[in-house]
């Protein structure tokens, strides 16, 4: 048998040779899908993540704006209500009412920052059952 003969056999360590070739071809093409998988997931998330944080933002300013001039109008009125009788308590009344208020406000934004879940969970989360099913795998494959 020649070579060039298209029916030769090709001898046992050329034939393991390419069948080895062609598994790690599998992993590695399989790999590449596995991470432009991961990588969507990752992408999808900061779009969300990105649009969720713009729409807060958005909100956050109008609510606050909105609940300043109240507080301003409100403040106002009682310090016109009582600017006959007691102008310099009414005045700090509001002032008071209005620290208290703003520092109940930060606390509660300071707590909905520490607990709010972590950007890219799902990500991370894949990507550990990723490492795991492949730890896993190596394992069975040294027994």
């Amino acid at each position: 048998m020649t070579p060039a003969d298209p029916g030769a056999q090709l001898p046992q360590s050329e034939a393991g040779h390419e069948g080895f070739r062609a598994a790690v071809a599998r992993v590695t093409g399989s790999l590449v899908a596995l991470l432009a998988t991961r990588a969507e997931l990752a992408s999808v998330e900061f779009s969300e993540e990105r649009e969720r944080l713009t729409q807060r933002l958005g909100l956050v300013a109008a609510g606050g704006l909105l609940l300043a001039f109240a507080a301003l109008f409100v403040g106002a009125f009682v310090i016109v209500l009582f600017w006959d009788t007691h102008r310099l308590w009414a005045i700090a009344a509001v002032a008071f009412a209005h620290l208290v208020a703003g520092l109940i406000l930060l606390s509660k934004a300071r707590a909905v920052g520490r607990d709010a879940p972590s950007p890219f969970a799902a990500t991370v989360a894949e990507l550990k059952k990723d490492r795991e099913l492949l730890e896993r795998a190596l394992a069975a494959r040294e027994r």
